[in-house]
C-alpha cells in the first residue's frame, strides 16, 4: 500500500491541500484541467484517499451520525435504511458507527462531532442512564432512538431527569428527544401471555443485568409480571448475556437456553428480550430433545422479518420499527431546522402470537396449582 499523502499529491501538482479535496470530491469548483492533472498523479502514485480526505467537503457541509450499539441484531437494519433513505432525500449523508459492547457511545458522539462535524446524531441502541453534564457538551442535536426510559443524572447532584416512558406525565422536565416502546409494559404483556398459558416456570435471557440497557427493562417487565401473578422470581432462570459475544446474538440466546435448562429442567417457557436471542435458544431447546411449544415455549421481541419464516414461527413482541425510524429522523431535521424543542415519544408496541409458544404441557409439575 502507497504511503503517499494527501499533502505529497498536493505539492507534487503544485496546488493547495484543499484543491486535492475538490478533485477527490468531485467539486465543481475546480477547473478541468488541474483535476486531470491530480487525478493523474493519483493514479501513479497508488494514493489511496484516507476517510478523511474523503469525506472533508461533505462532513463540513451535511453529515448526520447514526451510533449503533448491538450492530448485529437484524432489527436495527430496517431502521438504518429507512433513516438512510430519509438523510438523503434531504440531501444530507449518514454515518455509520458501530459502537461496541464496551464503549460508551456518548464518548464516541464527542469524538465524532470534532472529526467529521456533524449536525446531528441519532442514538440506536445502548444505555438509558447518561451523565447530564456530558450530555449538555453535545453542541448538536441529538435524539435516543429505541432505548427506552433514558434518564440523564447530573453527576454532581445526583439529581435524574427521566425523559423516556415513564417520565412522560410530567414528573421532571423533557431534556432529550426520544423515541421508544414502552419496554417495561410490553415484556410485562409478554410474560403474562405465557401465564395465561399456564405456565409458572418461566425463564428470561437477557442482556448484562449491570448495563443500564433495554435489557434492565424487559427484566423489569419480567419481574412485574410475575409479581402481579403471584409467580416468584427465581434466580435461577435469569440468563445474563455472556460477555466476549455480542450481547444480542444466537450463541447468547443458545447459550443461555442450554444454561437454563441445566438449572431448572422444569422450566416450561422462555422469554428473549431480541428474537435474535430466541432463534439460538430454540436451537439449544431442539438439541435438548425438547420440543417447541409442546415441552417448552419460546416467545422473542423486536419483530424482525426472521422471526416470521423461522421454524417454528416465533411468537414476539413486534416493535413498529420503520414508523419509530421516520419519527427519529423527522424529529431530528425538526430540531436541526427549526431549533424545534425534544420530545418523547412513545411508540405502541403488538403482542404477535405464531408457533412458538403453546400451553403448559399437561401433568408437568410447574402447570400444578
Amino acid at each position: 500500500m502507497s504511503d503517499t499523502t494527501i499533502r505529497d499529491i498536493a505539492k507534487q501538482c503544485g496546488v493547495s491541500v484543499s484543491t486535492v479535496s475538490r478533485a477527490l470530491n468531485n467539486h465543481p469548483d475546480i477547473r478541468p484541467d488541474t483535476k486531470e492533472m491530480i487525478m493523474k498523479v493519483i493514479k501513479e502514485t497508488g494514493f489511496v484517499p484516507n476517510d478523511s480526505a474523503r469525506y472533508l467537503k461533505r462532513s463540513e457541509a451535511n453529515s448526520i451520525a447514526l451510533l449503533v450499539k448491538g450492530i448485529t441484531n437484524p432489527f436495527f437494519s430496517t431502521m438504518i435504511r429507512v433513516m438512510e433513505d430519509m438523510a438523503h432525500n434531504r440531501g444530507f449523508m449518514t454515518i455509520l458507527r458501530h459502537v461496541r459492547d464496551e464503549e460508551d457511545e456518548v464518548t464516541v458522539a464527542q469524538a465524532l462531532i470534532k472529526e467529521r462535524r456533524l449536525k446531528g446524531i441519532v442514538f440506536l441502541g445502548g444505555k438509558f442512564v447518561h451523565d447530564q453534564n456530558v450530555l449538555d457538551q453535545l453542541d448538536v442535536p441529538f435524539i435516543f432512538s429505541t432505548i427506552g426510559n433514558v434518564v440523564s443524572v447530573d453527576e454532581n447532584t445526583g439529581e435524574i431527569q427521566e425523559i423516556g416512558p415513564e417520565g412522560r406525565q410530567g414528573r421532571h422536565k423533557i431534556r432529550y428527544a426520544n423515541i421508544a416502546v414502552d419496554d417495561v409494559e410490553a415484556s410485562c404483556r409478554a410474560v403474562e401471555y405465557l401465564i395465561s398459558l399456564g405456565h409458572k416456570k418461566i425463564g428470561i435471557i437477557t442482556e448484562g443485568l449491570d448495563c443500564p440497557s433495554v435489557g434492565q427493562l424487559r427484566l423489569r417487565g419480567y419481574k412485574k409480571a410475575l409479581e402481579e401473578h403471584g409467580l416468584s422470581c427465581e434466580e435461577r432462570l435469569i440468563f445474563e448475556a455472556r460477555e466476549g459475544i455480542e450481547h444480542y446474538s444466537m450463541p447468547n440466546g443458545y447459550n443461555g437456553a442450554r444454561t437454563l435448562l441445566q438449572a431448572d429442567p422444569d422450566m416450561t417457557a422462555v422469554f428473549c428480550i431480541s428474537d435474535v436471542l430466541a432463534v439460538g435458544a430454540c436451537r439449544a431447546i431442539t438439541e435438548m430433545g425438547r420440543a417447541i411449544p409442546a415441552d417448552i415455549s419460546v416467545i422473542g421481541y423486536d419483530g424482525i422479518e426472521l422471526g416470521s419464516y423461522y421454524n417454528p414461527r416465533l411468537t414476539t413482541i413486534q416493535q413498529p420499527v420503520e414508523q419509530i425510524a421516520e419519527k427519529t429522523i423527522a424529529m431530528l431535521f425538526d430540531m436541526m431546522e427549526n431549533k424545534a424543542k425534544p420530545q418523547n415519544l412513545i411508540m405502541p408496541a403488538e403482542l404477535v402470537i405464531r408457533d412458538s409458544t403453546g400451553p403448559a404441557p399437561a401433568g408437568h409439575p410447574s402447570s400444578q396449582d
